[in-house]
């Protein structure tokens, strides 16, 4: 049978003239099941979670007093379905009891991760669990945190901020503007951008004055109190998402490929170079430390869970083990 026999079956009845395109036919149910497929892939796990990847704890201790200088320091991440506290000093986990969390591998699923924020004393930390956000001592334990303006929904964050005399959670609203939201009384609120073009991903840089935002494709830097979209603040370009803020007036943001963090002086609008991921690993959920010169992050792509402390002044990296969304304390002296 020729090439050119199964060409004319495929494009004509070879009983008649009248053709028949291949494209009725073949093309729609292809589109179907490709579908399909992108669905699952974007949106479910291809399998089980990565496995946890075992690192010895005097491993993780030792690295820490050479890059942390002696600095006490500790990691709150979610294996789920647990919250866990990473001592860096020992390299020790502690599994916090009464508190469950969720995430997974996945667009669908991913969504749902915890992304905690320790407050600048370490003392206590914001979560978010089935779209409520909660506060958690480690003293006195779990409070809930709510008022109505606030957008608690998947794939949001909201980051703690000390400042004018008060604890405030800094996140979304339900409007697409940025809230402080009063920690000790839920029903203050203060406005810090009303653009309502906030997509999930806001934080204020640790001296108050800056914004940092997605909007769902590129990164704004815009001063406190800002009333309305401009362009002018755009500082991404292309597809961008992940914006952090550091303790002082830098704000970053994760580019497309997820290969490096590009960090940004929100005052000055000087670009600072990039923090580029760990060799062969990509870099994503980077969370900026309340010390200016250390960070987290996890590998991130297609759910791989590995996570890094780096020192954002010499790039250096500490492998610390598996988890989701971790976020670093550091002691200042």
């Amino acid at each position: 049978m020729s090439i050119d026999y199964l060409w004319r079956a495929a494009m004509f009845k070879l009983d008649g003239n009248k053709p028949i395109r291949f494209i009725k036919w073949a093309v729609p149910p292809a589109l179907v099941i490709l579908g399909f497929f992108m669905y699952v892939y974007l949106y479910f796990p291809l399998g089980p979670t990565s496995p946890t990847e075992p690192v010895e704890s005097s491993q993780i201790a030792e690295k820490w007093r050479t890059l942390g200088g002696g600095l006490q320091g500790k990691v709150v991440f979610s294996r789920p379905p647990h919250m866990i506290i990473l001592d860096l000093e020992n390299g020790k986990e502690s599994t916090i009891e009464g508190i469950l969390t969720t995430g997974s591998r996945g667009k669908r699923l991913r969504g749902h991760s915890p992304r905690p924020s320790w407050s600048p004393r370490g003392d206590a930390f914001l979560y978010r669990y089935q779209k409520q956000l909660y506060l958690y001592n480690l003293k006195e334990g779990r409070g809930s945190i709510h008022n109505p303006l606030m957008d608690t929904g998947n794939e949001t964050r909201w980051s703690w901020w000390q400042g004018e005399g008060h604890d405030w959670a800094v996140g979304p609203s339900k409007k697409g503007n940025a809230l402080l939201v009063n920690l000790a009384d839920t029903k203050i609120v203060k406005l810090l951008y009303m653009g309502g073009d906030i997509k999930k991903h806001c934080e204020l840089t640790g001296t108050g004055n800056y914004l940092v935002y997605s909007d769902g494709d590129d990164i704004f830097s815009v001063p406190r109190g800002t009333k309305s979209r401009n362009s002018n603040y755009k500082i991404s370009k292309g597809q961008s998402c992940r914006p952090c803020a550091a303790p002082d007036d830098r704000v970053a943001w994760l580019p497309n490929p997820h290969d490096r963090y590009w960090i940004h002086h929100a005052a000055t609008g000087e670009n600072l170079g990039a923090l580029h991921a760990p060799e062969d690993e990509e870099i994503y959920r980077l969370n900026w430390s309340n010390h200016p010169d250390f960070a987290v992050h996890m590998y991130g792509s297609r759910g791989n869970e590995r996570m890094h402390v780096r020192k954002i002044s010499t790039g250096e990296s500490i492998y610390i083990g598996c988890g989701w969304d971790p976020d670093l304390w550091v002691e200042i002296k």
